[in-house]
């Protein structure tokens, strides 16, 4: 497993948890806001290198009285399958793990579950789940059959006993509000929104982009009756 960043302490990444991050290599998306584009496109991951994976292990070994969980992003961390065998020495120091991923490997999502490797799922939706509407945030390389496993990821967090948490970045460009309530439907309601960052991004000329005010947000949800979780 390739690892492109490392933060040896973090009081936000883990809800009410001390944790460290790893920032894992390689992602199947292109979504244009990614702001960690080192971690995504290949020449930039060849640019900058990889964090030998034994010094990450022995620090968060080393340290593991002083956190309460290890974070597990990206990048796409799924696309690696030495992941279980990296979450396994974690759980194996007594440390919570919380995952991010964008869903598109439900097979090892559902191992993971099944393993008791993860103690909470953070999921992106990107877009209402039709499949023009997903590859406009990104990018045409995304598929009908990763749409699917998306849905199935969907549903298998859903139907899990662990914590988890959907999440979607809205671009006032990209998402109309009816977007918004499709994207609130199809999990229920038990979604985070996240306003549009344009810094540091991968594609720069989708800086002049906009995002919804908090404001706008609250305003049409509220009106429209859409359950949501909360606008971040």
């Amino acid at each position: 497993m390739r690892i492109g960043g490392f933060l040896k302490q973090s009081l936000i990444d883990y809800p009410g948890n001390i944790a460290s991050v790893v920032f894992t290599q390689a992602c199947n998306f292109r979504c244009f806001y990614c702001h960690n584009p080192e971690l995504v496109l290949p020449e930039l991951i060849n640019k900058s290198g990889s964090i030998p994976i034994d010094s990450i292990s022995d620090y968060i070994e080393k340290n593991r009285n002083l956190l309460d969980a290890v974070v597990i992003t990206g990048g796409e961390p799924t696309v690696h399958k030495s992941l279980p065998e990296f979450i396994q020495k974690i759980k194996s120091l007594g440390l919570k793990v919380k995952l991010d991923t964008n869903g598109t490997n439900p097979e090892m999502l559902e191992q993971l579950i099944r393993m008791n490797l993860v103690d909470y799922v953070a999921m992106d939706i990107k877009a209402p789940l039709i499949l023009e509407k997903y590859q406009k945030i990104v990018g045409k390389q995304f598929s009908f059959s990763q749409l699917e496993n998306v849905l199935a990821s969907i549903r298998i967090i859903q139907q899990s006993v662990i914590q988890f948490e959907f999440r979607s970045t809205l671009v006032k460009n990209i998402h109309s509000y009816d977007d918004i309530k499709q994207m609130a439907d199809s999990v229920q309601g038990k979604i985070f929104f996240q306003k549009y960052n344009s810094v540091h991004i991968l594609q720069p000329e989708c800086k002049s982009y906009e995002s919804y005010t908090n404001q706008e947000l609250q305003d049409y949800l509220k009106m429209n009756k859409i359950a949501f979780l909360k606008i971040r």
